[in-house]
């Protein structure tokens, strides 16, 4: 298994050492860990758009109000997965309107939870 670090304007960390049992346990941990991407505000995990196949892991928003298309494997990748990365960046840029309901329903759920 890798070593994986992770900079930020903090410094460097640690990440977990130990592989993840599946993808699932990997992304819900990157989700519930805002610390780890901490210029990213996190969306949505899991989004279906329409009819495009295949389903982004983690949808956020940075800083700078780009949208960050998060897909996490449990395994090492080539670049055999661009394609797929590529086409759910699409998806985002074509469908503002999407994304715009992920953010307010996120906002939502936080006015919600004050």
């Amino acid at each position: 298994m890798a070593n994986l670090f992770w900079k930020t304007s903090k410094g460097v960390s640690a990440l977990l050492s130990t592989p993840f049992k599946t993808e699932d346990e990997f992304e819900r941990t990157i989700f519930e860990s805002s610390e780890i991407l901490e210029d990213i505000f996190l969306l949505r995990r899991q989004v279906r758009g329409g009819a495009k196949p295949g389903i982004p892991d983690i949808v956020g928003i940075d800083s700078d109000g780009n949208i960050c298309i998060i897909e996490m494997k449990n395994i090492t990748v080539d670049a055999s997965i661009i394609p797929q990365v590529l086409q759910y960046a699409f998806w985002a840029e074509r469908n503002p309107d999407s994304v715009k309901s992920l953010w307010l329903e996120k906002k939502k759920g936080q006015m919600i939870l004050k």
